[in-house]
């Protein structure tokens, strides 16, 4: 990706505050995996159509996420299992401003993701009695206990449509950490168009144009099932082996 950053800086740039009216809490997703060899010249032909987040000068902003699920993975399982209504609990922290939020992800039956959070000063490893209501408000967690399971480290380029409510991400350097063990996912380059409703998207018609397929696996399933070999994993083998002849070596 040498030529890159010659690329990024050829977008309008856009700060924070005026990304307010695009922070998407309630939206439809669309998402993609393409190889980071390939991100160079996808950046080049949507650059008329997306400003560029930069936040000090930063066009690249570094994340870390700490998932947490029951002892015996149950999320993980009910996303394996294909339940339409579904949610994931985690910590997210903003790494360049130090901002962290405690979330509950929820997908419904609709195919819309729901994002609830809370601003938080860090990454615990026990859930307060406050962060436990919060999950019973917004997602049917029957009451269960919930400990940390993997903890995910990225960087994002974030890009918002000149002319729609829709922001693009790419997360690049997908790294993994388990129980003292880590695992990076070298080449991996996840997009994913972000929308109030489902609508024209320069991105998502030049990866048609592209005949670029949807082989996508959500960054917390692909690290349970890195760490995890004897969890169940028959409804993703389809994408996996997809992934890994593209040369992931996820699995």
């Amino acid at each position: 990706m040498n030529n890159l950053n010659d690329i990024l800086v050829a977008f309008a740039p856009i700060n924070l505050k005026e990304m307010d009216h695009v922070k998407l809490l309630d939206r439809l997703d669309t998402k993609f995996v393409v190889h980071e060899s390939q991100l160079p010249a996808l950046l080049a032909e949507i650059s008329d159509h997306y400003r560029l987040l930069v936040i000090d000068g930063e066009l690249l902003h570094a994340y870390e996420t700490q998932y947490f699920d029951t002892p015996d993975f149950h999320l993980y399982m009910v996303h394996h299992n294909g339940k339409r209504n579904r949610f994931k609990v985690r910590f997210r922290q903003y790494v360049h401003s130090g901002d962290t939020y405690f979330e509950v992800k929820s997908k419904t039956n609709t195919g819309r993701t729901f994002k609830n959070r809370l601003k938080v000063d860090s990454i615990p490893e026990v859930l307060t009695e406050t962060q436990n209501h919060f999950i019973a408000l917004h997602a049917a967690s029957e009451n269960q206990s919930f400990v940390p399971s993997l903890r995910i480290f990225f960087d994002r380029l974030t890009l918002v449509n000149k002319n729609a409510n829709e922001r693009l991400t790419f997360d690049l350097n997908l790294r993994y950490l388990h129980d003292g063990s880590y695992k990076s996912i070298k080449n991996m380059i996840i997009g994913e168009v972000k929308q109030e409703k489902h609508a024209v998207s320069p991105f998502r018609e030049l990866m048609k144009g592209h005949r670029q397929a949807n082989r996508y696996l959500s960054k917390y399933c692909m690290g349970i099932i890195i760490f995890r070999k004897e969890l169940k994993k028959n409804r993703f083998k389809q994408t996996l082996k997809s992934l890994n002849k593209l040369g992931y070596d996820i699995y």
